[in-house]
């Protein structure tokens, strides 16, 4: 229950952090604002690998701190209960967690960064009626036009239209009062209506350079295409993933998501070690230690796949010798842990300096 808990308040953390990051860049014109909550959902989907392992972890930290606290565990103890006794319910409950972690890494992780680059192609390819914001100059693609209106009625409308474009090598700038999109009914080709506005065509001071008043200006909208989006290595699919293990930087990704399954195992070794307390400390100080030992972790790892991207690690090794090390720490804390001794005994020589 507690670690269901503090995922549920992880999530919502990262649910708002990321909602704030696509709020701004919807704001800004960066993307429309009609994607934000599709963008959300995955990315939301594909940190889920990531968010399991440390709600795991915490979970069994603080639900064991607190039988600490209460004097639960000294009275298991009494009861020949030992700290080996709930390994076996630990990594029994981590099975589960394991197994949502692996399937998030191996599948729902690449799928959801599969379909965020592929709303992002749509996004960057949309028309230019639909890339249009009120009160931001916006650069359609693929025409090199700046498009600006200073309002957008519910309609479609468009109110107080400025447009600037490079026709034939001559720099055009179109004024407007109003406009509507609409669709030929012939040919179907879609155009922006302009109506009640001036056209300054050139550059001022030329001998070229004029202006024409029109009524109505009929502004055609460049079609685009929507193409497949490229598939970046963290979107692969994992079939395609294991054929190409050869290249450095796909094997590298294979370590990658393997390893946020194997470090769900290596925290919960840490969790049942580091939640000892006792009334003279803190209740945040082996908190403090485990997030310091969750930092390292995660970022021996990061610097391991790099390391596998650069070639500068055997590919045999992936990142084995990162879980590998941390579990044997973790081994010897426990081992420690349950003699009753202290985590990093000196030696009695250093002990009399």
């Amino acid at each position: 229950m507690t670690t269901l808990a503090i995922g549920l308040v992880l999530l919502v953390v990262m649910v708002l952090m990321s909602l704030s990051f696509l709020l701004g860049r919807a704001v800004r014109g960066d993307q429309s604002r009609t994607v934000v909550f599709i963008l959300l959902g995955f990315q939301t989907l594909s940190r889920l690998d990531v968010l399991l392992p440390l709600a795991f972890y915490l979970g069994i930290l603080l639900t064991l701190s607190r039988w600490y606290r209460d004097s639960e565990m000294t009275v298991l103890a009494a009861c020949g209960v030992g700290l080996m006794h709930f390994m076996r319910p630990v990594m029994v409950l981590g099975l589960v967690f394991g197994a949502l972690a692996l399937a998030g890494a191996f599948y729902f992780t690449p799928f959801a960064t599969r379909q965020i680059e592929q709303v992002k192609l749509v996004i960057s390819q949309r028309s230019e009626p639909a890339s249009i914001y009120p009160g931001v100059f916006l650069e359609a693609p693929g025409t090199g036009r700046i498009v600006y209106a200073e309002k957008i009625e519910e309609n479609g409308n468009l109110q107080g239209i400025f447009v600037s474009s490079l026709e034939e090598g001559r720099q055009g700038v179109l004024v407007a009062k109003s406009g509507y999109p609409y669709t030929d009914p012939k040919t179907g080709d879609k155009f922006i209506a302009l109506q009640g506005g001036t056209l300054y065509e050139g550059e001022p001071g030329e001998a070229g350079y004029r202006v024409l008043e029109y009524s109505v200006y009929s502004l055609r909208i460049v079609p685009t295409k929507i193409g497949e989006a490229p598939v970046p290595t963290a979107g692969l699919p994992t079939l395609k993933l294991l054929t190409q293990l050869a290249d450095r930087n796909i094997n590298a990704e294979f370590h990658w998501r393997l390893g946020k399954t194997i470090a769900l195992f290596v925290l919960a070794l840490y969790a049942v070690v580091l939640a000892y307390t006792d009334v003279r400390r803190g209740r945040m100080s082996n908190l403090f230690v485990a997030i310091v030992v969750y930092f390292i972790y995660s970022n021996l790892l990061s610097i391991g796949e790099t390391l596998l991207q650069n070639g500068r690690m055997p590919a045999a090794a992936g990142l084995w010798w990162v879980h590998i090390g941390m579990a044997l720490v973790a081994l010897y804390f426990l081992r420690q842990r349950a003699h009753d001794r202290t985590l990093l005994s000196l030696p009695a020589s250093v002990g009399r300096r």
